[in-house]
């Protein structure tokens, strides 16, 4: 009697199983379709760190355009009258130069008037803001990556909405928060957004996610759900090879020229 009720459980299950099985095979076909697909990979200039300018310097952006590189990624931040300016940390540096510059000070705590004509890049050029990076980068064809640190405000998005970048099909805003992507999206929902993450994979509902390169593992998965992917930061041959394999579509890196070689070798060599 037992073995009839076993046998019969089976038979119950069986069918359940095979569907289940045949749904993992074509997922993992579909996984090695979209891993095998040729698709244009980019090398992106991570903080436009080009021929020894500054970083976010309008200099690094100027040697994009000269160098014509395929893509650049600069930071934004706010002022405390709400000015955006092309820096990378919460607090102004020691790397800057200036007597009179507030280093030590919050961005987001100093005025506009205290960080133009006070503080300056290693090359001796200012803080660049946003409005003279727009400018400078007008007629440039490659990708813009704008990682925006805080939530962004009025004067960012008028900025923006006044300029050629708001209809370039080339211009991504990233940003590691939610929160900071999220007005953006309700705003301009034809914008490029892409997530970044560190540790926990994340982006799902975005158009693009940004991974630490300890997740390059999760571009299959990503990539099958067709967003656009990209891994930093990638500084060594090994790495951008591995990132190159992984199919990632942005490799962002302090050595452009050293990602930019790799590819074109690659792409000699099929």
């Amino acid at each position: 009697m037992c073995k009839e009720k076993s046998l019969k459980i089976v038979l119950t299950l069986l069918p359940m199983l095979l569907i289940a099985m045949l749904k993992i095979l074509i997922l993992l076909s579909l996984l090695c379709l979209g891993l095998s697909q040729a698709h244009s990979q980019t090398c992106i200039s991570h903080r436009v760190n080009l021929m020894g300018a500054p970083e976010n310097s309008l200099e690094g952006i100027q040697w994009a355009i000269a160098e014509s590189a395929t893509g650049v990624e600069f930071d934004i931040r706010l002022s405390k009258d709400g000015v955006p300016f092309l820096y990378h940390d919460r607090k102004l540096g020691d790397e800057l130069l200036g007597a009179d510059c507030p280093r030590g000070k919050k961005v987001r705590k100093v005025y506009s008037s205290q960080i133009i004509g006070s503080c300056y890049l290693e090359n001796g050029e200012g803080i660049p803001t946003l409005k003279s990076a727009i400018d400078e980068l007008k007629g440039y064809s490659g990708h813009i990556f704008l990682d925006l640190k805080p939530k962004m405000n009025e004067v960012f998005y008028q900025l923006i909405e006044g300029s050629w970048l708001f209809t370039s099909d080339q211009v991504r805003y990233l940003s590691f928060k939610k929160r900071g992507l999220k007005p953006l999206r309700e705003r301009w929902p034809q914008a490029k957004t892409l997530l970044l993450s560190i540790i926990i994979p994340r982006g799902l509902f975005y158009d693009g996610v940004g991974f630490n390169k300890g997740l390059k593992i999760f571009v299959g998965l990503f990539r099958l759900l067709g967003k656009d992917l990209g891994l930093w930061t990638l500084n060594s041959k090994k790495q951008i090879l591995k990132a190159i394999k992984k199919k990632a579509d942005f490799i962002i890196t302090d050595e452009y020229f050293l990602c930019k070689n790799t590819l074109e070798d690659l792409q000699r060599s099929l």
